[in-house]
């Protein structure tokens, strides 16, 4: 009993929107540019080590969903490409290669 006490007394200590979230899901294509960690052979999914996208997410490492495995078909890791992303579905729509891995 003490402890549910604790808890529901931390809850209602949260400002009002804290204990739901108060950030707000962004919606549309952002751009992207970063560094090919790897290509998942089955999905073409990609983890990449991206620089901030504007408005969507800071710079971090993250494996993403791609649209179609196709846009990564001809990817290895190294290549730097730039990159647009469904923000609603975490997913790459579009690849463009911009410099080779060596």
């Amino acid at each position: 009993m003490r402890a549910v006490a604790l808890i529901l007394a931390a809850v209602f200590a949260l400002p009002a929107g804290a204990a739901v979230g108060q950030e707000t899901a962004a919606k549309g294509l952002f751009k992207g540019h970063g560094v090919v960690k790897a290509v998942a052979p089955a999905t073409g999914a990609l983890t990449l080590s991206h620089d901030e996208i504007k408005g969507f997410m800071p710079a971090m490492e993250m494996m993403y969903r791609v649209k179609s495995p196709d846009l990564t078909k001809d990817l290895h890791p190294g290549d730097v490409i730039d990159f647009r992303i469904d923000a609603a579905k975490y997913t790459i729509v579009d690849v463009k290669l911009v410099k080779r891995a060596r």
